[in-house]
């Protein structure tokens, strides 16, 4: 009884303490929030170099560098037109570099001169002739030239190659997201938010192309070209038809998933049927020949003995 009456005699004063006092602890909490918001934004809008000065050293020194000498040979050198120029821009944007083609050809024509000169110093220091030297310097130029095509070209190979392995699971992901009450555009970001790989870098470029004004049709249809991807081009082509027909986002998203499975599951059947003549080769190069040697050599040497 004593404990009961003590802890009723508590609970009525700290009701007594909060309500004379809470509301102005209150009132000295929010000035105090509102006085450290006001400094912060003080002190960013003051000091804005800071910003700046914080950004990694190739940001603020080397980037600007690079771009200028980049404009240098861009300026230099005369820009490509026409079909080159969209096929070297095509190439660029498979292998997800944003360059544009003058640039891309400023950087070769820089590396075809540092390979041209590191040539002429290899055969100056082994005192070669000139024409070996000469040879050297072409050797460096068409070296550099081949390593930077072939560099592009195989980093748009693997960055399609990993597309396709991830194309179902994002569909899937999509369609769950739809079928879960969210917009196309929505479920996009939700992608967008929760996976991460060339594919999804992608489809954010197209999700900010969608949110600044572009139609989806005009999106997607660029999403497709940009890529590369059969398959992703088959499914955005699905997916504007069925946005024009009205057809259900998540029935054309399913079938889409369910048949870019049925194709990959179809290359790899092909791919292993093919292995078994691919096999003969290296069968009959390199097993056979050891084959016949353990088995005929302990004859051949006993024949020849016998010769003797």
């Amino acid at each position: 009884m004593p404990f009961l009456i003590a802890f009723c005699i508590g609970v009525i004063l700290y009701g007594f303490i909060v309500s004379l006092f809470g509301p102005r602890a209150s009132r000295k909490d929010a000035v105090r929030n509102r006085l450290e918001k006001i400094g912060k934004d003080a002190e960013k809008s003051r000091l804005p170099e800071n910003e700046e000065l914080e950004k990694p050293f190739t940001e603020r020194v080397l980037k600007p560098v690079l771009q200028k000498i980049t404009q240098l040979f861009t300026n230099l050198v005369p820009s490509k037109k026409g079909t080159n120029k969209e096929k070297l821009q095509q190439m660029l944007n498979h292998a997800g570099w944003t360059l544009s083609p003058d640039e891309y050809t400023a950087i070769q024509m820089i590396l075809m001169i540092g390979g041209g000169l590191l040539g002429v110093m290899l055969g100056v220091v082994q005192h070669a002739s000139f024409s070996d030297i000469l040879l050297y310097f072409f050797v460096g130029v068409f070296g550099a030239f081949a390593l930077l095509r072939y560099f592009c070209t195989s980093t748009g190979t693997r960055r399609k190659e990993k597309m396709e392995k991830q194309l179902p699971d994002m569909l899937d992901l999509l369609s769950v997201s739809v079928a879960a009450g969210l917009g196309f555009e929505r479920a996009m970001l939700h992608i967008v938010e929760t996976m991460d790989g060339p594919l999804i870098d992608e489809f954010a470029v197209a999700y900010r192309e969608m949110s600044m004004g572009r139609s989806r049709k005009d999106a997607l249809t660029l999403l497709g070209e940009r890529c590369g991807v059969e398959e992703l081009s088959s499914v955005t082509g699905a997916i504007v038809q069925a946005g024009q027909l009205g057809i259900p986002m998540k029935n054309v998203l399913q079938s889409q998933a369910a048949a870019i499975r049925r194709g990959r599951r179809a290359k790899v059947q092909e791919k292993a049927a093919k292995v078994s003549t691919k096999i003969l080769l290296p069968m009959v190069g390199f097993i056979f020949p050891v084959l016949m040697i353990v088995l005929m050599g302990p004859s051949l040497i006993t024949i020849m003995e016998n010769f003797k």
